[in-house]
């Protein structure tokens, strides 16, 4: 069995300080940082090994305007930087009738969400939103579909985080040998 430095036991409390983040300050997100959490999509899992995504980066003016359509959520223009995570089903494993797109590429977008977090970022996951117009408006071929998006940037810090973190119970979602 391995045994892991110490320090890797604050991952949990990493994982609870997390929270959405949907409003943003006026700040560019820094080169170096935007590429660490592409390389943390990068470095995500995948089925087979295929990483069957791309990664999209908007964050110029012009491109962030062409993306405001495609989310109804209010606050949705507001942030510096997006990242589309595309899936690629010309590269994916292949799963029973459908593929493993939607799988790899919500580890990948997980990865993204927490470097964005370890880098004092705040995201939010946005899988609501239309993907056909996002389609058309980057003009993304067939065999790729916008999976979701990646909202993020330097957090307004008159937003407090919101206190409570309602989740279900254990009890509520675990079985142990049977359901």
């Amino acid at each position: 069995m391995t045994h892991l430095p110490q320090d890797f036991r604050l991952i949990e409390d990493f994982y609870r300080t997390r929270r959405s983040v949907r409003k943003f300050i006026d700040r560019p997100v820094e080169e170096e940082k935007l590429m660490a959490i592409l390389e943390a999509g990068r470095i995500a899992p995948s089925a087979h090994n295929y990483q069957p995504w791309h990664f999209l980066v908007v964050r110029d003016e012009e491109a962030r305007k062409r993306l405001a359509p495609c989310s109804q959520q209010p606050w949705f223009p507001g942030a510096p930087t997006y990242i589309i995570v595309l899936g690629d089903h010309d590269r994916a494993w292949k799963r029973g009738a459908g593929d493993s797109v939607d799988i790899d590429t919500s580890i990948a977008m997980t990865y993204m969400m927490l470097e964005a977090h370890s880098l004092g970022l705040g995201a939010t996951w946005v899988c609501a939103f239309d993907q056909a117009l996002c389609s058309e408006i980057f003009e993304i071929p067939a065999h790729m579909t916008p999976i979701s998006i990646l909202a993020f940037g330097y957090g307004d810090p008159t937003v407090p985080p919101r206190e409570t973190f309602n989740r279900k119970a254990l009890e509520e979602i675990v079985s142990f040998e049977k359901l």
